[in-house]
Parts: structure tokens; C-alpha cells; sequence
């Protein structure tokens, strides 16, 4: 079996493209008498994204190239946390808090921080699913509490517990109805919640798809170009 390795702390890229998106099929397409030529959705595609990260050095660079090494060129996969850095204000999504609250986080109950001497971060609410959605399917519906109703085209979420996968609006529908795309890769019911901070499962998409080149002060651009592994093939194939 292969492994699920989970980014190294601390590890954050300063840059995110994504690389491929929703397919079209151009070999089932179709003309018309008028020319027109009809193009047919596919239903297939996954995510693919380069991810370049800062200037490294010393244990930060160590910490990188160990984690890249673990990917065995794809053999093995990792967590990828998708923090948008365009996401809704935590007020859009609902959560009322002060400046220093979402600066500094909050303590426990009992006025302490954790023994770190740091306190909790806070986050964006989870919603919880209206409705049950199918395997495979791009419509979700979301509950009218906290961003359930608040969504639009672009912004991107996840689901939980126990799924790795990050899909984006492409459609609003009706309030707290939405298309989404890639496809779910599992089906939910209404005990599962959506969430703003999307998990992927991503590997190496080939043996060159990293970089560790390491120059005379820093490592500078290294790179990764990880495409996604599918909820379901993560639970199969990668348990180890």
C-alpha cells in the first residue's frame, strides 16, 4: 500500500496556479447543418495545480526536501490544505468577532492559552448539508445558517468528515442551491457539513514534478506540480 504523508508545519506556498480544470470532449462534439459545432461536457477531469513556495534555508529547506523525497515521484500522496486566500471575510461567513480576536485567536474557557502560550484559532463556521447528495453528482444544497446561503461563482469548499476533495460554484441556482465542480467523489447526507477549508489528496504527477535546487544562500522557487487522487483511490490505495 502507499502512504497519505501530511505537509511538513509551517510549510505554506507563496504561490497557487491551477493547471487544468473541467474537460470538454472534443472527439464527441457535433455540427450542425449551420456549422455550429456542439461540444460535449465531460465528466471527468481533477484538479492540477503548481504550488511555488519562498525562499527556504536551513531546517525549512530539510523539513522540504524530505517531504518531497517521501512522495516517491508520485507512489505516494499527500494532504494539501487549500487555504483561499480569497475567501469571505470571517463576518461574510457569518462569524462575529473583533479585529484582535481574528489576529490573536481566542483562549479556553478558563481564560488560558494553550502551554505554547498560543491561543485558538478561530475559523469560519461549518454548514451542515440540506440535503443528501449523490456520488458523482455536481449539485449540492446547503443549510441557511452562517455562509450556507451566502456562496457565489468562484469560492471554493470542502466537506467533512472523513473526505478529501475541493470543488468550486460555478452556479448559483436558488438560495443555498449550488453547482459545483469537480463532480463529488463520495456521497453525503444531511450529518455531513461543508466547510471553507477544502482537504485534497494530491501526488506528484511525474518523477520530474518536483523541484530542491538549492543555490548558494537559499533555495529559491522550488516548486511542485501535484495533481489530484480522488477521495475514494485515497481509502483504497493509500492507507499505509
Amino acid at each position: 500500500m502507499s502512504r497519505l504523508l501530511s505537509m511538513p508545519a509551517g510549510l505554506y506556498p507563496s504561490a497557487m496556479e491551477p493547471l487544468s480544470g473541467p474537460r470538454a470532449i472534443g472527439s464527441s462534439s457535433s455540427t450542425a447543418i449551420g456549422g455550429f459545432t456542439q461540444t460535449v461536457a465531460s465528466p471527468f477531469g481533477a484538479w492540477r495545480w503548481r504550488l511555488t513556495f519562498p525562499p527556504r534555508a536551513d531546517a525549512e529547506f530539510r523539513r522540504y526536501r524530505g517531504w518531497v523525497t517521501g512522495l516517491h515521484a508520485g507512489a505516494n500522496a499527500t494532504r494539501v490544505p487549500f487555504g483561499d486566500p480569497d475567501m469571505m471575510t470571517l463576518r461574510e461567513a457569518g462569524l462575529n468577532a473583533t479585529p484582535a480576536q481574528e489576529r490573536f485567536g481566542v483562549p479556553w474557557g478558563n481564560g488560558m492559552p494553550w502551554s505554547n502560550g498560543m491561543n485558538w484559532s478561530i475559523t469560519a463556521p461549518n454548514v451542515a448539508l440540506a440535503a443528501p447528495a449523490a456520488f458523482d453528482t455536481t449539485i449540492v444544497r446547503l443549510s441557511d445558517v452562517a455562509w450556507g446561503h451566502r456562496l457565489d461563482i468562484g469560492d471554493y469548499i470542502g466537506f467533512f468528515p472523513f473526505y478529501f476533495g475541493m470543488h468550486m460554484v460555478t452556479e448559483v441556482r436558488e438560495a443555498g442551491l449550488y453547482r459545483v465542480w469537480p463532480p463529488l467523489r463520495k456521497a453525503f447526507t444531511t450529518d455531513d457539513f461543508a466547510t471553507l477549508y477544502p482537504v485534497m489528496a494530491m501526488r506528484l504527477e511525474i518523477e520530474e514534478a518536483a523541484s530542491a535546487s538549492r543555490g548558494v544562500d537559499v533555495a529559491d522557487a522550488a516548486s511542485v506540480t501535484l495533481v489530484e487522487v480522488f477521495d475514494y483511490d485515497v481509502r483504497d490505495y493509500f492507507t499505509d
